[in-house]
């Protein structure tokens, strides 16, 4: 098993309608040093609890009165806005769970019965695959970003080169040094340029 320390920030939302079951699990993740933040015994419960939670990971049994756990993944990441891994437990093998699983962000499933060492290995493996999803995403959103400042700059620059009759180095020699007399940055200036028709440039 993994070390205590490396796990005990890990915070995990277990659902299963079977009282003994969520005590197994409970027993082998605290054994594991992770934090187990709530117990659900169906779906809806588990949406409740995640509301008021909001855990890093979800382990949920695919048959649960009122709503099964797909749904309850589904429905807690959109209550949450926010992407939060799950494990399904299942009966049997089913091709078409592991298909339905992907569509809504569950990363993995095990089978009944669950062996400590098989979800202690698949959640490390569910949060090593969360934290290079998270990285990509904060890769695009970092592209976009970048992509907006750019064309923020680049109609900065027409208005000063327009407004001061210089040319494109010239003009933005102007922004960047506006950025650093002012301390901010040179998205803020670019704003400025385009937002405010009194600016003194």
């Amino acid at each position: 098993m993994q070390n205590k320390s490396e796990n005990n920030k890990t915070r995990i939302l277990i659902a299963d309608d079977e009282a003994l079951i969520r005590q197994d699990l409970k027993e082998i993740l605290n054994e594991a040093g992770y934090d187990v933040v709530a117990e659900a015994k169906d779906g809806h419960h588990a949406l409740e609890l995640a509301k008021l939670t909001v855990p890093d990971m979800m382990i949920l049994d695919i048959k649960m009165p009122n709503i099964n756990g797909l749904e309850a993944a589904e429905e807690i990441q959109v209550a949450l806005n926010k992407r939060i891994p799950a494990i399904i437990l299942t009966a049997y093998n089913q091709p078409e769970l592991i298909q339905k699983a992907g569509t809504i962000g569950a990363f993995s499933y095990l089978t009944k019965p669950v062996k400590p060492q098989d979800l202690i290995a698949t959640i490390e493996t569910v949060k090593s695959r969360a934290k290079e999803i998270d990285t990509l995403y904060s890769d695009i959103s970092d592209l976009k970003e970048k992509l907006e400042i750019r064309k923020l700059v680049e109609k900065a620059k027409g208005i000063i080169m327009k407004k001061l009759s210089l040319d494109e180095p010239e003009a933005m020699h102007h922004l960047q040094k506006k950025s650093m007399n002012e301390r901010i940055s040179i998205k803020e200036v670019a704003l400025q340029v385009i937002n405010t028709s009194g600016l003194k440039l």
